[in-house]
């Protein structure tokens, strides 16, 4: 993923500026001349007050409010906006830093502010532990209108003004769920109605691949802006293949294109999402906005296909590079992806065969069931492993980061083919231990190893699948564990997620030990009832004998642990 560049523009907006008709026109018209009379009882533009306008740029967004001083240390960053999560049910992290008070200030340090409030998700949403909407549309409409009244009292607390914009956050959900598109849309459109009445701009927040593309398809549910979700790297509002650009085509959408990462600026890192800006925002004066710092000497080229970008800084090459990135014709395995990423000196192409800083090869394609891997000849592909904190080095060229969307990100200081491909590698073979005990076998056993991660284990006993077990368990116990005069072979398998099943572990025998000598054939009821009551399991019976033979305290001893281990 590329950084990016733009201290934007901003200009004095009066509202929702998108086709309109009937009581919305009417009440846009009225809303600027609310504006118009704000202005001249001023007498100046240039105002601190907080008020809305039109924020042409790069903005990002944090899980928290970040502190004055980090804003201060970004005041030279790419980015002149900043979203705020301002309320909402399933709000995820503490905002010890979001007041009134700190609005004011942040404004007034020249940052341009979008309002996310993140209610109620989809009824379908994959995510756990997410609180959802209704799927009756009827209860969906109500809740959406509560939020919006939420979002309303949430943005006065912090002294939002009116003709803020607030975008609802809702996160992607499955797809091919009619019941749940309704109620998404029965809920969005019930909010945008509550939160033009409350004299706020409705915005929605979401993939652009489930929630932008089901609202954009009835127009009741088309907010006055959108915040389009999708990780792909493109650096504009306009082109996403999921929402026509016909809609919100008036400084009316923000394109977040990339998910969470670190930056750093004067010595604070925050993990960020990036997006670009052309929507109507909270904050700055009307006043001219100084021109943009010129863009760092960094670089990035697409694949062609849409499916991966490459991207650079300045200090990836010491003289001026061509690079490319080519599509691969014949994907590395079926249902795979790859490319070619070549680097050459742009005077006498010469090849450039390492990078003086690590190269980001983005791959846009999902990783689900499919490995990344590395080709130096794109014949032969290596798995590549996991990049770990202290990033690529001599002894570590090229390593990945699965991001949030499910893509994955590599850094390599060579050229070469990266790609996704089919996971043939079956999980390592897990190691076995077992323990007879008074209740049964205990097995354990540390955990399997594969590239893509172990999906399950697989109990066998005399090679049959008896339990599946899940990923994170390591310990069974299993209660009565022979198999009567057939010795009991107890073995392990670690399966993967693409199906490859590894080899089974060592063998944990058990057998039934032999039956002590002189005992009755067939052992008197009595017998059981006082074992029993010597280990607190009931009364003594009263048949048996006051003391008990010396063949019972044989038996006894057996009859704990009946088994042994070969």
């Amino acid at each position: 993923m590329a950084r990016v560049r733009g201290a934007g523009v901003l200009t004095f907006c009066y509202g929702r500026t998108a086709k309109a008709s009937g009581p919305r026109l009417r009440l846009a018209y009225a809303a600027i001349a609310l504006v118009l009379l704000l202005f001249a009882s001023t007498g100046s533009a240039a105002t601190t007050r907080a008020q809305s306008g039109v924020f042409s740029g790069y903005a990002f967004d944090a899980c928290s409010a970040p502190s004055i001083a980090s804003l201060n240390a970004w005041a030279a960053s790419p980015y002149h906006g900043l979203g705020i999560y301002i309320g909402g049910a399933n709000r995820a992290c503490r905002q010890s830093n979001l007041n009134a008070g700190w609005v004011q200030t942040t404004l007034g340090m020249g940052w341009s502010l979008l309002p996310l409030y993140v209610g109620l998700q989809a009824p379908c949403v994959s995510q756990k532990g997410l609180a959802k909407l209704s799927a009756n549309v009827a209860t969906a409409a109500s809740q959406g209108a509560a939020a919006a009244d939420d979002a309303a009292a949430e943005a006065a607390a912090l002294g939002l003004p009116a003709g803020s914009p607030v975008w609802f956050d809702m996160e992607g959900y499955h797809l091919g769920d009619l019941a749940c598109t309704k109620a998404v849309q029965s809920f969005v459109g019930a909010w945008n109605v509550e939160l033009r009445a409350r004299g706020l701009v409705p915005g929605v927040y979401g993939s652009a691949a489930s929630t932008i593309r089901d609202i954009s398809l009835v127009a009741a549910s088309q907010p006055d802006v959108v915040w389009i979700a999708n990780w792909n790297g493109k650096q504009s509002v306009f082109g996403d293949p999921y929402v026509p650009d016909s809609l919100w085509a008036n400084h009316q959408r923000v394109h977040q294109y990339k998910g969470g990462h670190n930056e750093t600026y004067g010595g604070v890192t925050i993990d960020v999402d990036s997006s670009v800006v052309d929507s109507v925002v909270v904050g700055g004066s009307v006043s001219p906005v100084p021109p943009p710092p010129p863009p760092p000497s960094v670089g990035q080229v697409n694949s062609g296909d849409g499916l991966a970008t490459a991207s650079w800084p300045a200090s990836a090459f010491a003289v001026e590079a061509a690079v490319t990135l080519t599509p691969l014709t014949t994907p590395p395995s079926p249902n795979g992806y790859g490319v070619h990423l070549t680097a050459a000196e742009s005077d006498n192409q010469a090849p450039i065969d390492g990078f003086g800083a690590p190269m980001v090869v983005h791959i846009l394609k999902p990783a689900a069931g499919l490995i990344p891997a590395f080709s130096s000849d794109g014949i032969t592909w290596q798995h590549v492993p996991e990049l770990p904190s202290a990033g690529v080095s001599d002894t570590l060229l090229t390593g990945f980061t699965l991001e949030p969307d499910g893509t994955v990100e590599f850094q390599s200081l060579v050229p070469g083919y990266f790609g996704l491909v089919s996971d043939s590698i079956p999980p390592s073979i897990p190691a076995v231990t077992g323990k007879l005990v008074p209740a049964g076998l205990y097995l354990r056993w540390s955990a399997a190893t594969d590239e893509g991660g172990v999906a399950s284990y697989l109990l066998l006993r005399n090679g049959q699948t008896v339990e599946t077990l899940a990923p994170g368990v390591r310990s069974v116990a299993i209660r009565k564990p022979g198999l009567g005069s057939t010795p009991a072979v107890y073995r392990l398998q670690a399966k993967d997620a693409a199906g490859n099943i590894s080899a089974p572990s060592r063998p944990v025998v058990v057998q039934l030990k032999q039956r002590p000598a002189g005992i009755p054939r067939k052992i008197p009821q009595w017998a059981f009832g006082l074992y029993a009551s010597q280990r607190g399991h009931g009364a003594r019976p009263a048949t048996a004998p006051k003391r008990p033979p010396a063949w019972y305290w044989r038996w006894a001893a057996w009859h704990v642990l009946p088994y042994r281990l070969r």
